[in-house]
């Protein structure tokens, strides 16, 4: 299988790869001058090559052709954060269902703190190599933390629904009404909404919604909620290309 590597932007012609993709394709994936690559962006553009060149601090490529942008799947995860390096799980594993965007969101019960530069920076590492491994289309987008108030007026043009445990509402794939269209999820913390947030969230036009029978963590909810959609739209996909 050809290589892949990330480049930020794709142009054709020579391309010097950034130092994390320099060496990871030095020392990692050991390439030679003459071997074929896989470029993409992170706009979802792919690009073919061969390596050119490989020294000690660079490496370049040449790039022969690039193809548009691919499909991204339109599903934007809100999301408080859960305790620990759990978070990494959460973006690594969003990245490969193929979430367009993550951003943390900031909950009365959940983490307030504003987050260090070096943890987006990881996550952002995260999500490229994820990438990377599942061969989406483009970068998950990483957010910066955001207040619920924020994030409502973010996606309020798009289909949203608000995850939470219980009977009363209902199960989240039969309220998905409509395939296709932009859809943002948003998941609390372990502690649960607020009745405030909850109330909030209602009186901005969010879908109530639940997952299973069980409890699911912060992470587990948000994948499981995630891949559900993106489910949904392969198979949606799926029928309109017959």
């Amino acid at each position: 299988m050809i290589r892949r590597l990330f480049c930020p932007h794709l142009r054709c012609g020579p391309v010097e790869l950034t130092e994390p993709e320099a060496h990871h394709a030095r020392h990692v994936l050991r390439l030679k001058p003459g071997d074929a690559v896989e470029l993409f962006d992170e706009s979802g553009q792919t690009g073919e090559g061969v390596i050119v060149s490989v020294e000690r601090r660079s490496v370049q490529v040449k790039l022969t052709t690039i193809r548009p942008a691919g499909w991204i799947a339109p599903i934007d995860v809100f999301a408080a954060l859960p305790k620990g390096e759990r978070s990494d799980w959460m973006i690594e594993k969003l990245s490969e269902i193929g979430v367009r965007t993550f951003t943390p969101l900031l909950t009365r019960r959940g983490i307030l703190e504003r987050l260090r530069a070096g943890r987006m920076e990881r996550w952002q590492r995260i999500a490229i190599e994820s990438a990377k491994q599942s061969r989406r289309a483009g970068v998950m987008r990483i957010g910066k933390e955001t207040t619920l108030e924020e994030a409502l007026a973010a996606c309020e043009s798009q289909q949203a629904f608000m995850l939470t445990p219980g009977d009363d509402p209902a199960p989240l794939l039969s309220v998905l009404p409509v395939p296709g269209r932009e859809t943002s999820l948003f998941i609390g913390p372990e502690g649960g909404w607020t009745d405030d947030e909850s109330e909030r969230m209602r009186s901005a036009g969010l879908t109530p919604a639940r997952l299973t029978a069980t409890i699911l963590r912060v992470e587990t909810a948000a994948v499981v909620a995630a891949a559900l959609v993106a489910c949904q739209l392969v198979v949606h996909l799926s029928g309109t290309r017959r």
